[in-house]
């Protein structure tokens, strides 16, 4: 039985804690985050390593050979055919193993450990102008030692191959637990390890011998396709040229880590094109563009993508998307975007113009966009990449599923292909998304299937056994790219015939007899429909919720949304997941989080639900920064989740003194105020401090923010009169100050005033009614519904008379845009959504009035005064650098702050791509919270800030980034308003 007493008595669990130095996690919320990849099966492991040395590995698999239990190694996790998952212990390499270990410019190669992301490699290997070109769409979370086990290829593949081209040399651990480098062998070496009577000699002879005998059975059944990756790669040895080196690792590549685990890889690398040129070419209809391929790749393009009407149609009118279609024109069923590399950028544009008339002259097509540049391209590369989160982003519980996602054939018979395709489609009355890499015929296609129904699982195994049958009539591949898995393995024998699929067996047999390393991947696969995530037997349950999660369906809906990709698992770009890039955990992940929630409230492993104490570890550190619910493929929205969770674990099991006070910050503010300078005074004390740290939790190595001595809203209504419209006008704009702007930071508001008058406007103050931003933050639904309820009703007629409401801390402004939607219901929801109309940040406000004419004019810079000196020439050469906060970046966009400073005078405006600043609210001054606070804000933010000239502005739109900033880095970043305000003067 698995985790069963070993050889010496131990249990697996206790064995690996005594002997592994990386975590052993054999906890239920563990054992669920890791039951999932992209696919459409779920497997719950007996327990979880992840390794800090190849050493951790060599243990591991002596340990679990021991004891009989099988390991299932994994990377990012984003397999869509299961073969990430398994039921022994699941081996995660990306946390610790992820280095680089040597660069070797001249011969052109990288070493590398498995958990490397690829994006991560790219930029490591770009200042030394080289890179790997496997363009996967998963780039930014995807492992290098998961791409070698899946032989994964991206975009480009028609001239840049796949990665078993570029492998040149593995070191592996085999499942005796010896340690073997597997590399070109000449064949009087050769012989030598054939001759060998272990482990690794049984692996060389039977591959060698299988290769030899099952030669022709291997020529006629394997598919005559660039893009394959079925079965074991046998075919690379019954190629083999005389005097060929015959390397091993070839055999590994594309196994699924059924034969070996992978503890470093020498890979082959070279040099991004010099230019490139796009067209995309629209359709009328999806078989045209299918016809039209073949007359493309005539052409000798370096990629040929297909994006059809129905993915396009999901990215219209949604604000992440939207400003990526400017290529788009109408309503096109298909689009087929066309690359040329090369040297010369004046050759590229010929070849464009070649193709485009050559298309016309055919009746191909019916409008032509050229890309020419950079950011042209990139518009439109990253629309192609939403593809798949885009198909799988459906709410509710019929989604599109990977099942016969991957399918490959000839491109001459891509048109027949996908008609008949489209027959299967309609036999079953369902639909599905279409993109491809037409280039090399690897279609994506994903039916809208109900796992959830006996009839949805019906369809599946329906749809799934015409495919096979489609794609053997075709002599195509069942996969290009993303494996067999357990959604393909089943049919191994139906494609390869009963000669290799014995053959595959025996291989398997010859590198892992006991079935250590992922057993039922590529041969001796369970059934195809077990270990489903859903099926007819899955109850999705219905729990009472404080939000309103309607639009997913309900709250487990809404963790059922994550499809399982990884995207939460970048690092390089966008701000999710802020707490992974510190932990680079799987539990700080989005995915994770969905995951532990949904078998949590499934009632699986013995989790008791919502409420369950298990879950506080897995949503502790969720910054709830809002990245998710636009920068999730899906849409999982995890701040909404965490503060339901919040609310709940709170009703039942009590609130911490710490808890209360900074979910009411607004009290505690206005108190501070009153008692002002001496507040100040106590609170920035050392005993305070001490006091804080010791009784609160509140660390003390955090200055707490100091309190105003005349809150905002007591200097207004002494100086109102100098802002407001004449009696019986109403203003021409609403200030909203908040209770960060009001008590502590009053100068912004003040700012924002000035401002406003220097653009000719009448300022009105909004009712000083706190947006309860804390309160959500904590979990205080109930409250945070009153004062929600409240904020609304007293700016309803404002709303009404569709005067502008401007708010100063973007926090704030998403309280009122965001959770007050699904916090609010009835007329107040009514009003809410017309208040959150006409509310918006202070710099968009801002930007629309100087675009409009007001304010300082681009024609006002650079004027000369009497003596011919240039006003305002200091000013034309200042440095910004920007950093939005997470609910801007995630809710309203960040090109108005840029925007704003850009369009007042010549300087250079810098935004920082920076995640989370890590402060998060309260966050970042709760004690067991300071080192992940810091560490999110050194991942991307702080270095840049630290590295900048003096005289560089730093403008930071959230209090809590501001302090943040100022903390770590002993720079003092003003707010927009502020920056604004000095540079427009009195």
């Amino acid at each position: 039985m698995p985790g069963g007493q070993g050889n010496s008595g131990r249990s697996l669990e206790q064995a690996l804690q005594e002997e592994i130095a990386g975590e052993v996690r054999f906890d239920k919320v563990s054992r669920a985050i890791y039951s999932t990849d992209a696919s459409v099966y779920q497997i719950i492991p007996v327990g979880v390593v992840i390794p800090r040395s190849g050493d951790d590995v060599v243990r591991t698999v002596r340990i679990c050979r021991e004891h009989g239990v099988s390991i299932t190694a994994r990377g990012g996790g984003t397999s869509q055919a299961g073969q990430a998952i398994g039921e022994g212990i699941q081996l995660d390499y990306s946390k610790y193993l992820n280095r680089i270990l040597g660069i070797d410019v001249d011969n052109r190669t990288v070493r590398v450990e498995p958990g490397i992301v690829l994006d991560e490699l790219n930029a490591a290997l770009a200042p030394h102008g080289l890179h790997l070109p496997l363009d996967i769409s998963t780039s930014n979370c995807a492992t290098i030692g998961g791409m070698i086990n899946n032989n994964a290829a991206g975009t480009r593949s028609i001239i840049y191959g796949v990665t078993i081209d570029y492998v040149v040399e593995l070191t592996v651990v085999l499942a005796d637990g010896s340690v073997v480098v597997l590399e070109p062998l000449t064949d009087d070496i050769l012989e030598s390890k054939c001759g060998q009577g272990n482990l690794e000699g049984e692996a060389y002879r039977t591959v060698g011998r299988l290769a030899r005998i099952h030669r022709d059975e291997i020529m006629r059944r394997y598919p005559k396709l660039q893009r394959r990756v079925g079965g074991y790669n046998l075919d690379v040895f019954a190629n083999r040229g005389s005097g060929e080196p015959f390397n091993l690792c070839k055999m590994v590549v594309g196994s699924e880590g059924t034969l070996a685990q992978v503890l470093e890889a020498k890979l082959r690398i070279v040099e991004p094109p010099q230019s490139c040129a796009v067209v995309c070419v629209q359709f009328r209809e999806l078989l045209e563009a299918m016809a039209a391929t073949p007359r493309i790749l005539k052409h000798r393009p370096s990629a040929v993508e297909l994006v059809d009407g129905l993915i396009l149609g999901m990215t219209r009118g949604k604000p992440k998307y939207e400003p990526l279609r400017s290529f788009i024109k109408g309503d096109p069923k298909a689009v087929l975007i066309v690359e040329f590399i090369g040297e010369k950028a004046d050759a590229l544009s010929d070849r464009v113009e070649q193709l485009v008339a050559d298309l016309q002259d055919h009746g191909f097509g019916h409008y032509y966009y050229r890309a020419l540049e950079k950011r042209d391209q990139a518009r439109i590369w990253n629309l192609r990449k939403a593809g798949l989160g885009l198909c799988m982003a459906q709410r509710g519980d019929a989604k599109s599923i990977s099942f016969v996602e991957d399918t490959v054939v000839d491109p001459e018979n891509l048109h027949d292909y996908i008609r008949d395709f489209v027959r299967i489609l309609e036999e079953h009355d369902t639909e599905a998304g279409f993109y491809a890499h037409a280039s090399v015929g690897l279609l994506h296609i994903r039916p809208v299937v109900n796992m959830k129904r006996v009839d949805g699982v019906r369809t599946f195994a329906a749809i799934a056994g015409k495919v096979a049958d489609l794609v053997l009539k075709y002599g195509g591949a069942l996969s290009g790219e993303h494996g067999d898995g357990l959604v393909r393995a089943p049919f191994q024998e139906k494609m390869f015939g009963p000669t290799l699929y014995g053959a595959f067996r025996e291989v398997k047999r010859a590198f892992d007899p006991h079935g250590l390393f992922n057993p039922g991947k590529i041969v001796d696969a369970p059934e195809f429909t077990r270990n489903l995530r859903f099926g007819p037997e899955y109850q999705t349950p219905e729990t009472k919720t404080a939000f309103d999660f309607g639009d997913f369906g309900g709250l487990t809906r809404a963790a059922e949304q994550c499809g399982g990709l990884g995207a939460c698992r970048k690092t390089l770009s966008g701000t999710m997941c802020p707490s992974y890039l510190a932990t680079r955990d799987e539990k700080d992940t989005t995915r994770g989080r969905a995951n532990a929630l949904r078998l949590a409230m499934t009632g699986k492993l013995g989790l008791a639900g919502l409420s369950d104490p298990a879950l506080c570890p897995v949503f502790d550190l969720c910054l709830e920064c809002k990245a998710c619910k636009t920068e999730c493929p899906t849409g999982v929205d995890m701040a909404r989740i965490k503060s339901e969770f919040l609310h709940q674990y709170g009703s039942r099991h009590g609130r911490s003194l710490r808890t209360h006070l900074l979910a009411h910050t607004r009290a505690v503010s206005e108190w501070g105020c009153r008692f002002a300078p001496v507040s100040n005074w106590w609170s920035q004390s050392l005993p305070a401090r001490w006091m804080h740290d010791r009784f609160l939790g509140i660390d003390r190595r955090r200055r707490m923010p100091r309190f105003s001595t005349q809150p905002f809203v007591r200097w207004w209504a002494r100086h109102r009169h100098h802002y407001e419209p004449r009696a019986g006008t109403h203003a021409d704009v609403v200030l909203f100050a908040d209770t960060f702007t009001n008590f502590y930071e009053p100068a912004v508001a003040k700012a924002a005033l000035k401002v406003a008058k220097r653009f000719g406007f009448t300022v009105s103050l909004a009712e000083n009614v706190c947006c309860g931003r804390p309160l959500i933050s904590k979990g205080f639904l109930d409250h945070a519904r009153r004062q929600a309820t409240a904020l609304v009703g007293s700016l309803d007629l404002i709303a009404r008379q569709g005067i502008p409401v401007v708010f100063l801390e973007p926090g704030c402004l998403s309280a009122v845009k965001d959770d007050y939607l699904s916090l609010l219901t009835g007329e107040d929801r009514e009003r809410g959504l017309r208040v959150a109309e006409v509310s918006c940040p202070f710099e968009t406000w801002a930007l629309k009035q100087i675009e409009s004419g007001r304010g300082v004019r681009r024609s006002e810079k650079g004027r000369s005064n009497s003596d011919g000196a240039s006003v305002g020439a200091e000013k034309e050469r200042q440095a910004i650098l920007i950093h939005n906060h997470c609910h801007q970046k995630a809710l309203f966009g960040t090109d108005h702050t840029q925007g704003l400073f850009e369009h007042i005078f010549e300087c250079d405006v810098v935004t920082l791509e920076s995640s989370c600043c890590g402060m998060a609210g309260s966050f970042g001054y709760e004690k067991e919270h300071y080192a992940v606070s810091r560490s999110v804000g050194e991942q991307r933010l702080f270095s840049p800030i630290r590295n900048a000239r003096k005289e560089t502005t730093v403008v930071a739109s959230g209090f809590s980034c501001r302090h943040q900033i100022a903390h770590f880095t002993d720079r003092l970043p003003v707010a927009p308003a502020v920056l604004l305000d000095s540079i427009l003067g009195p």
